[in-house]
């Protein structure tokens, strides 16, 4: 399996993968942050991740805002291929949303040594990525 950045052209493997795809737009921008990928068994798309480095007050970290994968070693290669992305561009923490029903994820970050913390969130306005 392959993992590589995300391209714009990349969209179409992107809609395939999941009924709530991200936007053009969404794609557009994580293509540019270089922390985002898509991992390919040959030609086909088994998986991606959206991440992007932010700005914490302390230090940059890692913020994935979206993480979908057909099966677990397609989920633990897009979290390998982002964690030595930080590491190679010298960010230091990596964090994202789990749902606590997602055992499958909880049990591989808990493998990559993840920490977990109460994330609380509110909509203010309708997510275009849902």
């Amino acid at each position: 399996m392959r993992f590589r950045p995300i391209r714009e052209e990349d969209l179409p493997a992107l809609t395939a993968l999941t009924p709530n795809p991200p936007s053009p737009g969404a794609v557009r921008y994580f293509a540019r942050t270089g922390h985002s990928f898509l991992a390919e068994e040959g030609e086909e798309a088994r998986g991606f991740i959206l991440a992007q480095a932010v700005w914490q007050g302390e230090g940059v970290m890692l913020w994935v805002s979206r993480l979908e994968a057909q099966d677990e070693a397609t989920l633990k290669g897009l979290l390998r291929a982002l964690l030595k992305s930080g590491k190679d561009t010298g960010v230091h923490r990596v964090a994202l949303g789990l749902d606590p029903e997602d055992g499958r994820l909880k049990a591989l970050l808990e493998e990559e040594g993840f920490g977990f913390r109460l994330l609380a969130q509110k909509t203010l306005r309708p997510d275009p990525l849902g």
